[in-house]
């Protein structure tokens, strides 16, 4: 006998979230402009431009160092390519001078005078291909799930190794494993929100991505530095996003033949239970570091204000109605594996053998600007809200 539970959910983004696609917005189908990112058709905008201008096109191309002349090229009109453009994303002022300061710019020059670009590309999102909005795979907080609920058992049954744990309870066959019967849907954004005014109105707000700069920064700086300075451009659904995504949640609960039947039945109140008591521990732990290096300490403050006594999602937090979760690139290693003893690959620099610890060492963070110190923010906190 069979029967589901069919759970519609809704997700907040409480930071910067962005699953990798291996997709890029590259500095040759873009422009930015006015704080918006546009993408374009190259081929459309060259139809809509002056013949004199498709003429220095085609010189362009053949002439020496294409590349870097046809990004000058694109962002000399690139008020013509925001009149054929999508706008894809919010890009902040910082972001906006630093590539107006880049785009078509040698970034160095390397033995043999080749030049090298200024990288330009900015990581996509994941996304829909039918309407390119931005998705939340399934596959993504399944996972954040799968690896919470491993993380209840192992302590409730006393396991020491992630392996031997997993082998137990998964029985070694596809039938008795408990997450094949936990379905989740892609999460489809919604570009369009209507929230509740202080008086009492609504009023429709329009949402969109925003790009940011992933930095590294050290747990434990000392007195040379605060981090590493590998920067890279992403593509991001922005902090505190209400309802950012809506999916479903199915659970198939299977009675019959144990041989065919997960010895673990899961259910919402089982999950929620899981990912609220793994990740409220993960993220305690990890604003401790945020507030003690002064990285994120409004960030960390408004989180613990929101999800303590009195806060907006306390009652959801209690009530098993809702659980925090996290996802995505740069979740931290901590996050994506159950307290087992770990061994995380610690990079030394190039040239120099790795080293393994139990706890990374730098956090990945979201910023406006290379150099920035402060007023960070971790990625990929989302709160999932069982609305029916």
């Amino acid at each position: 006998m069979n029967f589901l539970e069919t759970c519609n959910i809704s997700i907040t983004t409480l930071s910067p979230i962005h699953i990798g696609c291996g997709e890029d917005y590259e500095p040759t189908n873009y422009v930015v402009d006015g704080n918006r990112l546009y993408t374009f058709d190259p081929v459309l905008l060259l139809r809509e431009l002056p013949q004199k201008n498709q003429e220095e096109f085609a010189r362009i191309v053949e002439g020496e160092n294409s590349l870097r002349t046809i990004q000058s090229f694109f962002y000399r009109n690139k008020h013509a390519a925001t009149k054929i453009g999508i706008i894809n994303a919010d890009v902040v002022q910082p972001i906006q001078t630093f590539y107006d300061s880049r785009i078509g710019q040698v970034a160095q020059r390397e033995q043999g005078g080749k030049n090298v670009l200024n990288k330009l590309e900015i990581a996509r999102t994941a996304f829909n291909p039918i309407n390119g909005k931005p998705i939340l795979p399934g596959s993504s907080v399944k996972g954040a799930v799968r690896t919470a609920v491993l993380e209840s058992l192992r302590q409730r049954q006393g396991f020491k190794k992630s392996r031997e744990m997993e082998t137990d309870i998964l029985q070694g066959s596809f039938s008795t494993d408990p997450f094949r019967l936990l379905k989740i849907s892609d999460g489809r954004f919604l570009p369009k929100i209507k929230l509740k005014q202080h008086d009492g109105s609504h009023k429709e707000v329009e949402r969109l991505p925003r790009v940011c700069l992933q930095v590294n920064r050290k747990k434990h700086p000392n007195r040379y530095g605060a981090g590493g300075n590998v920067n890279t451009l992403l593509e991001c659904i922005p902090v505190n996003t209400p309802h950012a995504f809506t999916a479903k949640l199915v659970v198939e609960h299977k009675t019959g033949d144990g041989r065919q039947t997960p010895v673990l039945q899961l259910d919402f109140a089982t999950v929620a239970r899981a990912c609220n008591h793994f990740y409220l521990e993960r993220f305690h732990a990890e604003n401790g570091f945020l507030k003690e290096n002064k990285y994120a300490v409004k960030w960390a403050s408004d989180m613990e204000k929101a999800l303590g006594p009195g806060g907006l999602l306390k009652n959801a937090l209690d009530e098993g109605k809702g659980f925090l979760l996290r996802v995505g690139r740069h979740s931290g290693a901590e996050s994506v594996t159950v307290n087992a003893p770990r061994s995380i690959k610690i990079m030394k620099g190039r040239g120099k053998s790795p080293e393994y610890a139990e706890e990374a060492t730098t956090l990945w963070l979201a910023a406006d600007s290379k150099d920035q110190v402060e007023n960070l923010q971790p990625f990929g906190w989302v709160f999932v809200r069982r609305i029916s």
